[in-house]
């Protein structure tokens, strides 16, 4: 009686009905004419034809073969099964994935015997592996990639689809690829209401805010109390991997719009990457007065917006783009709805909406990068960077602001 050890057993790709059939009618009509192998009792080629033999009492013969451990076995029984079988490019693929691990130690025992010390992480070693497993079921590097995708994401319906054919590993990983884009987009919205329900949540502290015009450490923000044109502003900036500018727009909303011209070209200097709202009231000025280098224009549709505003914008935000190299923009329009709740937060009426600005800087920083904004205004950029984890210097001129902005973090002190 021959052992069946369910590992081994599965490392075999399934006959479908019609090829298990054919090879139960070409047993019974002509025998068992081929070898079972085994290992230690246990079979290791042949659990088909040991199944039909046993079912209708059929005689067979065996061979052992010898092997050193286990991980042996296995790599012998998937090269034994690409040379005898027509697999689909999946079926090769999942077969010589079984060999990763293996694959990866006999590398690591090569280096031993190197005397040189193990990498436990290492791309190159990685895209080794990869390439080595391609190789062996005769696909491409990219159809290893997608099929391990595949076998670590795909629910057990779609496997099954692709092990009869009836979807091809391009389709699955497309499917598999979307869905990972879909929760992507879904966790980035909820972290992002959190962060927006931490700044509303924020009202102003009642501390004694008294300030003179210089820099003040803010939480873990810098800000600048005068003018963004100031030696002493522009003196402390570091390099930045994003400046977003909101300018007046010359609009008279306010005693600060009015008779604005542009003087921030430095701040391509600076960062990396400038984005700028000139509004649609004081756009032409704007583009006549900067030297920057232009990259591209966004637009932001504010799904619940007004249908005219002299503030810069209505249904839509304009966003230009500058600077020395060239961002990678997924996508340079997307939709927002203000909240009500908004507007109660500051009494700033140019400032922009809480979800448009963490768009910007979700797209051009990760954590920890500098963000430069020389309008400052009612402090949304400061506020989401010390909620995003980014590190600002801000310029405000308005005092009153200012002090706002503290006392929504709270804490400060001049430096």
């Amino acid at each position: 009686m021959l052992e069946i050890k369910e590992e081994f057993k599965k490392l075999i790709p399934a006959l479908t009905a019609e090829e298990f059939k054919q090879l139960e009618d070409n047993c019974l009509a002509e025998g068992i004419r081929e070898k079972i192998i085994t290992w230690n009792g246990f079979i290791i080629d042949g659990h088909n034809r040991y199944e039909i033999a046993t079912r209708w009492n059929l005689d067979y013969e065996t061979e052992s073969k010898n092997f050193k451990n286990e991980e042996d076995v296995k790599e012998w029984m998937i090269l034994n099964q690409f040379g005898r079988r027509n697999l689909s490019n999946y079926q090769r693929s999942v077969l010589a994935l079984e060999l990763e691990g293996l694959f990866k130690e006999k590398a690591k025992e090569k280096q031993r015997e190197a005397g040189g010390a193990v990498r436990q992480k290492s791309d190159k070693a990685e895209v080794d592996t990869k390439k080595e497993l391609a190789k062996v079921a005769q696909v491409s590097h990219d159809t290893i990639a997608k099929v391990k995708k595949i076998q670590e994401k795909a629910p057990e319906e779609v496997k099954e689809k692709l092990r009869s054919g009836e979807v091809s590993i391009n389709q699955a990983y497309k499917e598999i690829k979307k869905e990972e884009k879909q929760k992507q987009k879904e966790e980035k919205r909820k972290e992002q209401e959190l962060i927006i329900q931490s700044i509303e949540n924020n009202p102003l502290k009642d501390i004694e805010t008294i300030i003179e015009k210089g820099w003040y450490k803010v939480g873990n923000q810098f800000l600048y109390y005068g003018s963004n044109t100031d030696k002493e502003f522009i003196a402390k900036l570091p390099k930045a991997k994003f400046a977003f500018a909101d300018p007046p727009y010359n609009a008279g909303v306010d005693e600060w719009d009015f008779n604005f011209k542009w003087q921030l070209d430095y701040l391509q200097d600076f960062a990396d990457v400038v984005a700028v709202t000139p509004g649609g009231w004081n756009a032409c000025n704007f583009y006549k007065e900067t030297k920057m280098n232009y990259i591209w224009e966004m637009f932001c549709w504010i799904s619940n917006g007004m249908t005219h505003g002299k503030c810069g914008y209505a249904n839509v935000i304009k966003t230009s783009i500058f600077g020395n190299v060239k961002p990678k923009i997924s996508q340079d329009f997307w939709k927002i709805t203000i909240k009500t709740s908004e507007s109660e937060d500051t009494k700033h009426k140019g400032r922009k909406p809480y979800d448009f600005m963490i768009h910007l800087i979700d797209l051009f920083t990760d954590e920890n990068d500098v963000i430069i904004d020389p309008f400052a205004g009612s402090g949304t950029t400061l506020l989401m960077s010390e909620e995003m984890n980014r590190l600002s210097y801000n310029a405000e001129l308005n005092k009153q602001y200012c002090i706002d902005i503290i006392k929504r973090v709270g804490n400060y002190e001049r430096i």
